[in-house]
């Protein structure tokens, strides 16, 4: 089992540093972090007309990850 890990290792396979880069977000990925959500809809109401800009408003029912 130990042999078989060795040369594994010595293949030059991926690093844990390149397997966790793998899995992680791109910036291009990211880029719906950078928009500033705002949680209170009367204030978003007001900055809206304010602003001229949009709202969008995002509803769902249940838990957010799916565990209903």
């Amino acid at each position: 089992m130990i042999s078989v890990l060795l040369i594994l290792a010595a293949a030059g396979g991926p690093t844990l540093d390149q397997k966790i880069a793998s899995v992680l977000p791109t910036p291009a990925e990211d880029k719906f972090l950078k928009i500033p959500w705002r949680q209170d809809l009367m204030a978003a109401r007001l900055e809206s007309q304010q602003t001229g800009k949009p709202i969008f408003l995002w509803l769902m029912n249940g838990d957010p990850l799916g565990g209903t």
